[in-house]
Formats: structure tokens, sequence, C-alpha cells
């Protein structure tokens, strides 16, 4: 591994050759001889290499220091990122300090790092353990450490690596070591607050800032978002030559503060609703939380500018709605198109599936909507689920999996009830309200207009679940006037960050359908595969009164789902066995006629191999798998 030395010089020499590239960092100093390993990808990746499907390589450039850095891209799964092993240097149950700064570029406006060790213990068992994490703004250099950790007991193998908490952005990785206990390894430090005008980060408005912001000028921007967000002191989202002309006014004293950035005329602060009152309180009553509208706005604004914008909608047969054009998506994506589009630049994609749940629609989000990247995601599926856990922690992962995509979507929650009254209102506005999402409510609006005589069932509903084509466009009126209420000055939000709490668990959020050539030495056994179901991608249909021999293979995950054809009868029963430990999952369930459900078969704490048989518990019965889900 190579050292980054920097010789003795005078500190206005050493001030003047870093402020250019590292903005707020002190140098770092020469490598000590006590440190265990120090890497600093210079020249290579310094025995680093990639975990799970990430690759790992040498970047000349976004680097922390020197002229190298790690680029750690091609995670397929949160656990994915940059390894590296421990040497016997390493004592099993002593304590050093670690170290490592990490970067991103694309994605959510902030992630979520973790540093681990990964080991096995003395019964041969593979266990994980955090050293350190943090919250990372996107663009910042931030570091990772930990001054006294103590390595597990009796660990063998150890494996030290970075990851995220569960987006699957690229990332960067510079300058890591470890050194013996209560060393302070220099670094990047913690994310900062940005004060505008202080560009270094030293909390001081002074000359080396006025020259850090010259050098941005010249360079066409900084490496660093917040010293970037700095710069920008009129707030007009643009680094420009007035930002220049301002700061050098403050350190003149011409002026004691930095103005107020101007607010521009906005033509939905005046837009007049041309519904009737009783309609136009629907309308109002439909919005159960506006939320932060950063996204959405931003969202519709490319679209006006003529970029592609794409819309997709994920949800059960309300959302499907016989894929008609009088469906909610269709006239909703119509909506957008014509009051929004420039002509050909909108698209959507209808990804509702009758009869499933948040469940299915977590497994199936990666394929029938994510890997096409949409610019706005509606999710539906408040008949659907029930109020068991593991339809909440779904719908959970789902929206938080949806909102930590690289390209940074809106996500909307939409709910709706059945004519009896059947809602998973509460359980679902909870994680609109934890994550600050729009959520609307058509349980609300639907309710109250059925209880004042604005309207009766009869001008919704077509059974007691399902809204006809008037009803259909209900729904869209609400999605519309939500966009006019969203692009009112007084609705507009800061930037949206994605937060930490959760409300249910998470444990689910990377849960995805996996390819049958995805999982290692898979052998069906007494299952015959065949067509799926829907966008469904395959089908694994049980053959009745044969010799049960189980269906075989291993994968690397936290847990497995299965998505399978559900009826209120004449279903079987599988055993599912993962390491060891047996569960069952019937196919006869309640409020079911034949399409796909989900149940989780096995999870656990930390990611490992999972080796996996399936067989019926009894062979004379029938069971059809339409989906194996790992969650990664």
């Amino acid at each position: 591994m190579s050292h980054k030395k920097i010789g003795s010089v005078c500190a206005a020499a050493m001030l003047l050759s870093t402020i250019g590239s590292m903005p707020g960092h002190m140098a770092l100093a020469a490598d000590p001889d006590s440190y265990f390993f120090h890497s600093t990808f210079e020249s290579g990746t310094d025995n680093w290499s990639g975990r799970g499907a990430a690759k790992v390589e040498h970047a000349a450039k976004d680097a922390y220091a020197g002229s190298g850095a790690l680029y750690v891209s091609g995670r397929t799964a949160a656990w994915n990122g940059a390894t590296l092993p421990l040497g016997d240097v390493f004592t099993a149950g002593s304590i050093y300090s670690f170290s490592a700064n990490v970067k991103y570029t694309n994605g959510g406006k902030t992630d979520t790092f973790y540093m681990k060790i990964q080991y096995q213990n003395a019964e041969g068992e593979t266990g994980y353990v955090s050293i350190a994490e943090a919250v990372v703004p996107k663009g910042d250099w931030i570091q990772l450490s930990n001054t006294s950790f103590q390595l597990p007991e009796g660990a063998t193998a150890m494996q030290l690596y970075i990851e995220t908490a569960d987006s699957l952005n690229s990332f960067y990785v510079d300058e890591a070591a470890a050194a013996p206990e209560g060393t302070v390894i220099p670094g990047a430090g913690a994310a900062r607050a940005v004060i505008r005008g202080d560009i270094n980060g030293d909390s001081a408005i002074d000359g080396v800032d006025m020259l850090l912001a010259r050098r941005g000028m010249t360079a066409g921007g900084f490496t660093e978002t917040s010293a970037g967000k700095a710069a920008d002191v009129d707030q007009n989202g643009s680094f420009e030559m007035s930002d220049l002309v301002l700061l050098q006014k403050y350190l003149l004293g011409t002026i004691q503060a930095f103005p107020e950035p101007e607010i521009p005329d906005n033509e939905w602060d005046d837009y007049q609703e041309t519904a009737s009152p009783e309609m136009l309180k629907f309308y109002g009553d439909s919005i159960y939380q506006m939320g932060n509208t950063s996204r959405i706005r931003e969202k519709i604004a490319r679209a006006q500018s003529g970029e592609q914008v794409k819309l997709a909608y994920i949800g059960g047969s309300i959302t499907e709605g016989g894929r008609t054009d009088t469906c909610y998506a269709a006239r909703s994506y119509r909506y957008f198109a014509d009051t929004f589009g420039t002509g050909s630049n909108i698209s959507f994609n209808n990804a509702g599936m009758s009869g499933t749940s948040s469940l299915v629609g977590l497994l199936r989000a990666q394929n029938d909507i994510l890997n096409d990247q949409p610019d706005v995601i509606f999710i539906e599926f408040s008949v659907n689920d029930h109020p068991d856990q593991s339809y909440k922690k779904s719908f959970e992962g789902l929206v938080r999996r949806c909102l930590s995509q690289e390209n940074e979507p809106a996500v909307i929650i939409i709910i709706n009830r059945s004519k009896g009254g059947y809602s998973m209102q509460e359980q679902m506005a909870a994680v609109g309200k934890n994550y600050d999402v729009p959520v609307i409510s058509m349980d609300n609006a639907l309710t109250n207009a059925f209880n004042s005589g604005t309207l009766t069932t009869d001008d919704y509903y077509t059974d007691e679940y399902h809204p006809h084509a008037e009803g259909a466009k209900l729904i869209s009126d609400c999605i519309g006037y939500f966009y006019r209420q969203a692009l009112k000055t007084e609705n507009r939000s800061e930037p949206y960050v994605l937060p930490d709490t959760t409300v249910y668990g998470t444990e689910y959020t990377t849960a995805t359908i996996v390819p049958l050539d995805q999982l290692n030495s898979f052998n069906s056994g007494s299952f015959q595969k065949g067509n799926g179901y829907g966008t469904l991608p395959y089908g694994l249909t049980f053959a009745k009164n044969s010799a049960n021999t189980p269906m075989t293979f291993s994968t690397q995950g936290k847990g497995i789902f299965l998505v399978y054809k559900a009826n209120s009868s004449g279903m079987g029963t599988v055993q599912i066995n993962v390491n060891g430990k047996q569960s069952t999952i019937s196919g006869n369930k309640q409020y079911t006629w034949g399409g796909p459900d989900a149940d989780l078969a096995y999870i656990q704490d930390t990611t490992g191999t999972l080796n996996v048989s399936i067989n019926m518990q009894n062979a004379s019965s029938d069971f059809t798998i339409w989906g194996i889900g790992v969650i990664q």
C-alpha cells in the first residue's frame, strides 16, 4: 500500500496547496509507523475487493487526499460494498482505532454509511458487528471512525467492510486506516452545517473564503456539495459572479448580511378552481397530508422544461383498473401530460396487479417499476393489506425503497376504502407521516362526502371495492388538485431528506424476486417449471402425487419470501427449510381468489449464506410458486 507523505512546509503554503480541492479539511499527517494498515488508493485498490455483486476499482479523481480513491459500483443490494481482509496483525478481543472516508455523488440528498466487521465465531458461524456509521450529504467527504473498537472475542477470518443502510448508490472510499486504540486518525470529520459565505467550514467568513470562491469560479464549481451551497450566498441555486460580488461587499463591510432570496411570481398562487364548493371540499378532504413537495415540484419543473418524465403506479386491482383509458392511473397520467408536458415527453407505467398486497408489491417493485427509473411513483394497497406486521413492514419497506432510488423520485401514497369502510389508512398514513410524503386519502374524502350527502356509494363504486369510470375520475381529480396545491408558494418545501426513523421496521426493504439463474445450485426437484403470473417471471408447480423431491438452492441474503398462488381452499402447504430451521406456508388464505400472495419463510439479522430446501407437507396436494424473494 502506498503512502501519501506531506513534507514540513509553512502553514500558508500548506493552506494554498489544499484549499482548492479540500475546503474545510486539515491536511493529512504522514503515515505513522504504528498504523496497522493505511489504504491510500493512489495507484490501485490496495487489496480491497467487491462484496457481493459490487465492483471496486481505482479512481484517479474525486479523491479525499492525493490523487486516487477507491470507487465502488454495481451494487444490487445494500450489503454490497467494499471489503478488506484483516491479517494476522489483528488480534481477536483487542481494541483498535479504525477510520475511512466515504463520498457519493448520485442519489438522494443524504445516505447512511456503515463500517463493519464480518467474522467467524468459535462455532464457525458468520457474525457481523458495526464499527461506525454516519449520515453523508451527497457530494461531501465524511469520515467513518471509532477510536476504541474491540474486535469480537474468538473471531477468525475477519474482514472490514463498508456498506450503506438501504441504498444502491455507487460511492468512493479514501484514506482507510487502522491504528492502536485511542489514535485519532485524521479525516474528513462529520457532516457540517452550511453557513452562507463560510466556504471552508471553519465557522468564520474571511479572506480564505474569498480565495476559495475565486478558485471555485475559475474551476467551474466545487468538489463538495456543502462548499457549493455556502458559496451560493444569494441562494438562487447556482454559484455565479454575483455571489463573488456579494461576498466581497460583506468582507469590506459594505453590507452587514447577505440578502434573502427573492420569491419569483407563481402562477399557481392565483389559480382559480372551477369546481363547486361541495367538490372543492371533497378535493380538500382528500389531502391527508401535503408532505414534502420538493421532489414533485422538481419533477413538474422538468416536465415543463421539456425533459422526459416517467410516472409509475403500483397497487392492486383499483390501480390496475383493467388498464383501460378510464382507470385512475391513465386519467391522472393524461392530466399530468396535458398540464405540465410539452408534447410527448411524459410516459407512464401502470404496474397494478389485481388481488395483491404491498408484500407482493415490494417483491416485484424492482422488476416492475424501479428498473425503469420512474420520476413519480404512486403506491396504492389500502384495501388489499391487513393489520399484520408483515404488511406493515412491507408497505414501509416499499415506500423507503422507492424514496431511496438514485434518481430521487417523488412518492405519493393513495389510500382508498371499501364500500363498507374497510381501509388500512391508519397504518399506512403513519408511514406517510414518518417519511413526510404526500398522502391522498380517498377514504377521508369519500367518508365525509357520504356522511354529508354530497355523494352516494353508487356515485363511486361498481362493487364492494372498485370504482367505476366516474369513481376513477374522482381519484384522478383529487391527484390533479394535489398537484395544483403542491405548486403554490405556501406549500414549497426544503429539499427532501430521507429520515433515519422508522415506524414498523425496514427489515424487508431490500427484498426482491430473484431470477432462478441467480440462485446457486438451483434444483427444482418435484416442482415443474412453467409460466409466471402477469409480470411475475416464472412458475414452479408441484407435480401432484410425485416423489416430493425437495427444491433446493442457496443464495446470499438475510431472508426468504415465497410468492405463491393463494386461494380460499383447495391448496396445499409447503415446508421451507433454511439453514436447518423449518417453517410452513399454506396456499389456503381467506379473501384470495387464485392470484398471487406472499409470505415470509425465514429471516435473520445479518447477511449470510442461505441454504434452502422446499417440499410439500402432503404430496397429494397442489402448490404453485410464482416468485422466490430474497432480502438482500
